[in-house]
């Protein structure tokens, strides 16, 4: 378990240096350009991310699961071409797609830019979307999880250096959408130089293999795609750009909690397909209860932390309200947590049908959910819907897995860390009739109280106490990637 918490612990901290940095530019973005150009950002951003996967077809996820599996460097190279080779007509049609409907894009968009200058930009995001995570794809499929954190993390740097440079010129909104472009071609560059594997002509078998996993990751990839995006779309269409840019500025705070389960998912994925492999089940079942329980470390005390000071935090990071739309939205990623872990090792044992019927369920919940609160109640009711969703397909995808795993979750470590949280919001709910966190520095002391608190709490359970030691121990191999 120690090279899997490593790895984990690399992604993980990759990510966390990727939102600290992308939330530092949510800041300045917001008070820059006003969360009406915040939303018109992010609108554009989410039409790229929903076309980008209809695109890639979920081929991404087969591509870690291929080369995970793949008996030598012939057969890896095999499987890397042929993936992309599947995306090409994928691409293809929606990039057509987005020409033939390039003036109802512009109207969603709202950019100062002709139809046809949005249409190429458009496209040319498109295409560094997939290539970027194809390749990235690719890195962890060769179970080198340090290294595609990297690619990641210096891609954001850029990203968000290149937006800034463009806002300070006056570019607005237009100039964020620069940065995004920059940013997601030079990932993909750089991953490409870093890949081993290399490229060979596929065979009959290749593609076969491909299509037969990318076809269930597609409807996974949707099902993602609707949880994640889908309320940003609905609002950007019926309340309002300044909607769009309050709710996905909590939504992106919500997801800094959740780091921890998707880089514990996407480090316990290509290392569970090793192990079934070999028939290895209890230790696949050994390492998902585990997994489970460092999936939820951070984000069973971060509900508490929303709910105390969700309120503070949004007024002084951003300049407008939003408390309860964080706390709703942190809560719901307790159920993306424990469902980032199933999924991964469900994917791990090759079962991208059951991934795809659960993620169907989700998709059906989501749009009745999703929808109906959010034109009902705005973005409060779509962060209500999308928490339920995430907690449904959570207890679907856990009943499937029992099926093959005899999966279960550590109680004792659990109740250690909800009995933390509640001892870290007392104290926090305490310290704020002392100290009113109006503005950053007393905002930050009363996080850093809480933080002390639960870590003091936590500590004490010696299991926990002794993974958290064995993550900053020399490894005895001297690698960090794989295990």
């Amino acid at each position: 378990m120690a090279d899997l918490d490593r790895s984990s612990l690399a992604l993980y901290g990759s990510r966390v240096g990727v939102s600290v940095i992308g939330f530092a530019s949510t800041v300045y973005f917001a008070r820059a350009i006003g969360a009406e150009g915040l939303g018109i950002y992010f609108t554009v951003e989410t039409v790229v991310v929903v076309l980008a996967v209809l695109a890639r077809f979920g081929v991404d996820s087969a591509v870690v699961k291929r080369l995970s599996g793949a008996a030598d460097d012939a057969e890896r190279a095999r499987h890397l071409t042929g993936a992309f080779g599947l995306v090409l007509v994928p691409l293809a049609v929606v990039s057509l797609a987005v020409l033939l409907f390039a003036d109802p894009l512009a109207d969603l968009a709202d950019l100062p830019l002709a139809p046809l200058a949005l249409v190429g930009m458009v496209v040319a995001l498109l295409v560094v979307e997939t290539g970027q995570w194809l390749l990235l794809s690719a890195l962890r499929g060769e179970r080198r999880l340090a290294t595609s954190a990297g690619v990641e993390f210096g891609g954001e740097v850029l990203r968000v250096g290149t937006s800034v440079w463009f806002v300070l010129g006056g570019s607005g909104p237009v100039g964020l959408v620069y940065g995004l472009l920059i940013g997601h071609a030079a990932r993909a560059l750089v991953a490409g130089v870093l890949l081993d594997t290399g490229l060979a002509r596929p065979t009959r078998e290749t593609m076969t293999s491909l299509v037969s996993f990318s076809k269930y990751t597609a409807g996974m990839n949707v099902s993602h795609l609707t949880y994640s995006w889908l309320d940003t779309l609905v609002l950007a269409v019926v309340v309002s750009k300044t909607a769009v840019g309050t709710y996905e500025a909590a939504w992106r705070v919500s997801l800094v909690v959740a780091l921890a389960s998707s880089a514990v998912g996407a480090a316990l994925a290509p290392n569970v397909s090793a192990w079934a492999a070999s028939d290895a089940f209890e230790r696949i079942e050994e390492a998902f209860t585990n997994s489970l329980s460092f999936a939820l470390l951070l984000v069973v005390p971060a509900v508490v932390g929303a709910a105390v000071l969700g309120g503070p935090f949004m007024a002084v990071a951003y300049g407008f309200g939003g408390g309860a739309l964080l706390a709703v939205l942190v809560a719901g990623q307790v159920a993306q947590a424990v469902k980032d872990v199933v999924q991964s090792t469900l994917l791990g044992l090759d079962r991208p049908r059951t991934v795809f019927v659960t993620n169907a369920v989700g998709l059906g919940t989501n749009l009745v959910l999703t929808v109906g609160l959010a034109l009902a109640y705005g973005p409060l009711g779509a962060a209500v819907g999308t928490a339920l969703t995430a907690a449904v397909v959570a207890v679907v995808q856990w009943r499937a897995l029992q099926s093959w795993l005899a999966a279960r979750v550590d109680r004792r470590a659990l109740a250690w860390q909800v009995g933390g949280a509640l001892v870290m919001g007392g104290v926090v709910v305490g310290a704020t009739r002392v100290v009113t966190p109006d503005s950053p520095v007393p905002l930050l002391a009363l996080v850093a109280l809480g933080a002390l608190t639960y870590g003091g709490v936590v500590s004490l359970h010696a299991p926990t106490r002794t993974r958290l030691v064995g993550l900053v121990q020399p490894n005895a191999t001297g690698q960090a990637e794989g295990s």
